[in-house]
């Protein structure tokens, strides 16, 4: 060809190149009207002939009309344009057979696949004279290849997607609390998500505001931690709410800025309980990306979303039954604190680990001062009222890893993991002062003087089983009782 003139060496004709002796003229008369397009070039690479069927791809029309010898290459894809020289050029220096696939312009401005294959040909002289070739558009074939091969990333992808989830849900399933699952859902979402940007909200335990409780990516639209459930239109019609990109009109409150490509609100419901709201972002549209890598389109992810957030709210449900369930079996119904019986397993556990570890462990016993006179005078809703205020005021003062529970009656407990008894007594003075100074007001009535007794104990000193500690501190207990009331007393 004019632009790429081709060497070729006579030495090479020793590879028995394929001879075809026809003469041009019955060639064309054979070639014009093949129902393939074909080509021929002579021994300089120029293309001599094309028929019919290759003139209309390039040209349209009738296709009558000769064609210029390099219309091939001005037809060229550009970024194919160096690989077919190269394999045109080396064909003919070794008078070789050759097969390439390129893109190539067709007359509507179209862009095809096409396969080439050429074969070396011999003139009567026995002289190599050039190749002749066909050329066929194989992007139907190639579109539906490609398509197969995006259909089996795209499953293997889901297959991958669905084994993180698996794997959530295995954990989910054994987690002991809605806050021990957040940093287990939000490692997880970074794999199934990965490279998009999320959130996941959970309503609090008023039902009134919806609070972050696992977050992922970098995405600025989605840096508000806590939201109304009016600011989400996936909360609010309880349906998966989709944002295509930028220019959609109905766009939830709790989105800062735009998201350009667009968001998924899917509401984690189950068993018909709201509990939140999943918002992951969709990324561009491409199938692949520039690097080839695969991105799967906006409705498999929005597909995805759904299901991860159903999944997600089977789970949380379930743990939230559980959770309600196992306290139901802890705690003491009237205060929440815990009950005797998980004091009795806690205390063996926390003295079993003290002798292992060597530390402390204090114990208070505490009792409500004349609690039946509170009963008899102002009734027994009074007398919870005066336990339920008293169990806050101990919660409020609990150091992490301390257990308040409910002993019985009008009794309490705390247990204080690494407390030595002169500790214990300075937290069990700050606690009496607390009680003696509330207002205790019931009905709008106040229930003046409210005051508790206290008995302080210490493992190892008092007591290295549960229940010689529990004795010692229930008889400090009782000589706090006899000397007055209102006072702490040490084993």
């Amino acid at each position: 060809m004019d632009k790429n003139k081709v060497a070729h060496a006579s030495k090479h004709e020793s590879l028995n190149p394929k001879i075809l002796s026809l003469d041009a003229t019955d060639f064309r008369i054979v070639a014009e009207d093949a129902p393939v397009m074909l080509w021929l070039t002579n021994a300089d690479g120029k293309v001599v002939f094309t028929n019919l069927k290759w003139k209309r791809f390039i040209s349209g029309s009738s296709g009558q009309a000769p064609l210029a010898s390099d219309a091939w290459v001005e037809a060229l894809h550009p970024d194919d344009f160096e690989p077919c020289m190269k394999t045109f050029n080396d064909a003919f220096i070794e008078h070789a057979s050759f097969q390439m696939e390129y893109r190539l312009r067709r007359a509507d401005g179209q862009y095809r696949y096409v396969l080439d294959t050429g074969e070396p040909y011999l003139n009567k002289d026995g002289k190599f004279a050039g190749f002749i070739g066909s050329s066929s558009d194989v992007t139907d074939r190639k579109n539906h290849e490609d398509q197969l091969r995006l259909s089996q990333l795209e499953l293997t992808q889901h297959n991958k997607e669905m084994q993180f989830i698996n794997e959530l849900n295995s954990y989910l399933q054994v987690c002991l609390s809605l806050d021990e699952t957040h940093p287990i859902i939000e490692h997880y979402a970074k794999k199934i998500f990965a490279d998009y940007s999320g959130v996941l909200y959970l309503f609090d335990e008023t039902h009134s505001v919806v609070e972050t409780a696992a977050r992922w990516g970098h995405d600025e639209c989605l840096s508000q931690t806590v939201i109304s459930p009016d600011d989400c239109w996936g909360l609010r019609q309880g349906k998966v709410h989709v944002v295509d990109g930028a220019d959609d009109v109905i766009v939830c409150n709790h989105i800062h800025g735009s998201c350009i490509d667009g968001y998924v609100c899917a509401p984690v419901i189950a068993q018909g309980e709201m509990i939140g709201v999943l918002t992951v972002t969709l990324g561009n549209a491409d199938i692949v990306d520039d690097a080839g890598k695969l991105r799967t389109s906006k409705e498999s992810r929005t597909r995805l979303i759904a299901m991860a957030a159903d999944n997600l709210a089977m789970a949380l449900v379930s743990l939230k039954l559980r959770e309600a369930l196992r306290n139901r079996s802890v705690r003491d119904p009237l205060t929440k604190l815990f009950n005797r019986r998980y004091l009795e397993e806690t205390l063996a556990r926390e003295l079993s680990n003290g002798k292992r570890s060597g530390q402390h462990l204090g114990y208070i016993m505490i009792d409500i001062d004349h609690f039946k006179n509170y009963n008899d005078t102002h009734g027994h809703d009074a007398g919870d009222f005066v336990l339920v205020e008293i169990a806050e005021l101990l919660r409020s003062k609990l150091r992490s890893g301390d257990i308040a529970c409910r002993f019985g009656g009008e009794e309490l407990v705390l247990i204080m993991p690494g407390a030595s008894k002169e500790i214990a007594a300075i937290r069990a003075e700050s606690m009496r002062e607390a009680i003696e100074q509330h207002e205790f007001v019931y009905q709008g009535n106040n229930l003046n003087g409210v005051t508790v007794s206290l008995g302080v104990a210490e493992y190892p000193r008092d007591g290295d089983t549960s229940m010689v500690l529990m004795k010692a501190a229930d008889t400090a207990l009782y000589r706090a009782k006899d000397g007055g009331r209102n006072q702490v007393a040490l084993a």
